[in-house]
């Protein structure tokens, strides 16, 4: 995706800032999206920014523990050689993941990586800091993380927790916050929620047409059709998902068929 798609920049204004503090990573602070396909190959790493300092911020989602960190040292020495820029790289890892490697050793190579696991935050904890900053007016970056990662965080209640996470972004009083914390939902989206809740999120997204005008403009095909099929596994109308989304009806029909 090109760094004018305005999804990508409104992700990276909404993981600035130091919203990344939420989940102990500081000194984050992006400053363009770059392509996500890796030159001379057909991989493609999950996202990746250049910060402000010059170094390359390559942020990967993981819903399973990593058997090995080859694979991500093979991307970031392909994003090494095409910025000539040290590469920093962290892990995501949903609830469900207990613990993850974070060093290869290859004798007079050694790689890193910075695991962040979701596991050790309670989603009902986090989302009460974040209502605890909305009723003091004291908003800060880092709530945005709070709201994009609760659901991939421990709960005691999914539903409820994924309920209060809705209640919350509807709370926050300024209308450029909602998109940079949909923003950063999104991004994560298909890795943390279910077909469900990503179609409640949709209708979320349907509500602020800005981002989805935008998205539309600068050809956010792969953001609109993982709306799309969520809205056809609720079973939403072929002709409602053309209008919510502006895809064709060839293309909606298509994702139907499969």
């Amino acid at each position: 995706m090109a760094n004018q798609d305005i999804y990508l920049k409104l992700l990276t204004q909404g993981l600035s800032g130091g919203a990344m503090r939420a989940i102990g990573l500081d000194a984050v602070e992006l400053a363009e999206a770059l392509p996500t396909e890796l030159p001379a190959s057909a991989l493609r790493v999950d996202t990746v920014w250049r910060m402000v300092d010059g170094r390359i911020f390559h942020l990967e989602f993981q819903t399973e523990r990593e058997s090995s960190l080859e694979r991500f040292l093979d991307y970031d020495t392909r994003l090494a050689r095409r910025y000539h820029a040290p590469v920093r790289t962290v892990v995501l890892y949903e609830a469900r993941v207990a613990s993850a490697l974070d060093t290869l050793d290859l004798g007079t190579i050694q790689y890193r990586v910075e695991n962040v696991l979701l596991r050790d935050f309670q989603g009902e904890t986090v989302l009460e800091v974040v209502a605890n900053h909305l009723a003091a007016h004291a908003w800060e970056p880092a709530d945005r993380m709070r709201l994009a990662l609760a659901l991939g965080m421990q709960t005691e209640d999914r539903r409820a927790l994924f309920g209060q996470t809705l209640d919350l972004i509807q709370q926050v009083p300024e209308p450029r916050e909602r998109e940079l914390i949909t923003a950063a939902i999104l991004a994560v989206s298909d890795r943390f929620l279910t077909v469900a809740e990503t179609h409640i999120l949709a209708k979320e997204l349907s509500a602020m047409p800005k981002i989805l005008d935008e998205m539309k403009n600068q050809g956010r095909e792969e953001g609109l059709q993982q709306v799309a099929r969520a809205m056809l596994a609720d079973g939403d109308s072929v002709e409602k998902i053309m209008r919510i989304t502006g895809l064709p009806r060839k293309s909606v029909e298509a994702l139907k068929a499969h």
